[in-house]
């Protein structure tokens, strides 16, 4: 149903034990939100607003000030888009490198490298995050150091990817064994970037370049501003402002949508996947699929996934901005109705 593909911010549902850090302290306080796709949870526990696969997840880590996500690698792009709060994201195996986002800002962060991130900032913050694919890789690779770490704290990864919590009386199944640190010959194996190198990497809410692509459904150019913000430097169409992370291509493309007043998208469809995510504002969205039809208005963290082919409309009720998400490395020009 057309309605069961509405995530609002309030209903966000999360995990308190989603990966092996999350007993250690100084990373216990930390939730972890699967909102479209199971992304990389560990834990059996995890819950899912919608479970549809999309070509890549949308997922969120939500953590009070001062606590950590610990250094870890993805096979799969992952990005960060900061909803609220100040956050540290460092890299590289000794974790030494460092960049500071803040609300609007936009990471997408390279395969085959260690980070981590921290929320710095005076209280709880929110990040939104996208990973490359359904099954994002198949799951998380950690430095030596946590897995040391969560020793003790009750939280047991298995060799398989699979979190064991004996807090509450789970127990390492027969014939499976704990997963083994990396060598120091695996780890020299991982990609190091310093600050220069990843700044392409990061992008800043404020100083994006209005995209000069025509084929974007807008009736209201005077109120509304798309952007470019992520996918394949070699588009034709398009000038992308941020590096992706995966070079081999992150099944996903962001966009920026602005408002600066009440306006319209008018109505259109796309082959593939397109999923909204408001940042901040409030936006009436409708669609229309296989004799379903929702109007909605979406505020501040609220998601809506659009089935390939439905006929939608965007239609702001003031200024703000969102993203938007569209599945496939090359999408097809919408059809404008």
């Amino acid at each position: 149903m057309l309605q069961d593909r509405l995530i609002r911010y309030k209903d966000l549902m999360p995990c308190k034990a989603a990966f092996i850090d999350a007993k250690t302290p100084g990373s216990d306080l930390k939730d972890n939100f699967s909102i479209i796709g199971g992304g990389v949870s560990e834990s059996a526990h995890q819950k899912v607003n919608l479970s549809l696969n999309h070509g890549y997840c949308i997922g969120a880590a939500g953590q009070p000030p001062k606590i950590k996500n610990s250094p870890h690698s993805h096979f799969t792009a992952e990005v960060f888009m900061v909803y609220s709060g100040r956050w540290k994201f460092y890299w590289n195996n000794d974790c030494q490198s460092e960049a500071i986002l803040e609300p609007g800002d936009i990471i997408s962060l390279p395969t085959n490298m260690f980070r981590g991130f921290e929320n710095i900032g005076d209280e709880y913050g929110m990040i939104f995050s996208i990973l490359g694919h359904d099954d994002a890789g198949g799951g998380v690779v950690w430095l030596p150091r946590v897995i040391d770490e969560a020793k003790g704290h009750g939280l047991v990864l298995l060799e398989n990817g699979k979190l064991v919590d004996t807090t509450i009386g789970e127990k390492i199944p027969e014939g499976l064994k704990p997963m083994p640190p990396l060598t120091e010959s695996q780890l020299d194996g991982f990609d190091q970037y310093s600050p220069d190198q990843m700044s392409a990497y990061v992008g800043k809410q404020g100083t994006y370049v209005p995209s000069s692509y025509k084929g974007f459904p807008n009736e209201t150019p005077e109120k509304l501003t798309y952007y470019d913000i992520i996918g394949p430097q070699d588009s034709v169409d398009h000038n992308f402002q941020v590096k992706p992370g995966d070079s081999n291509g992150d099944q996903f493309n962001v966009y920026g949508i602005q408002s600066a007043g009440a306006g319209s998208t008018g109505k259109y469809s796309r082959e593939e996947t397109e999923v909204m995510l408001v940042h901040r504002g409030e936006f009436e969205v409708t669609c229309e699929h296989d004799g379903e039809e929702i109007n909605e208005i979406l505020k501040d963290g609220d998601i809506v996934s659009f089935p390939s082919g439905s006929v939608r409309s965007v239609n702001p009720k003031g200024g703000g901005f969102a993203y938007l998400v569209v599945g496939g490395d090359y999408p097809k020009r919408p059809t404008v109705d």
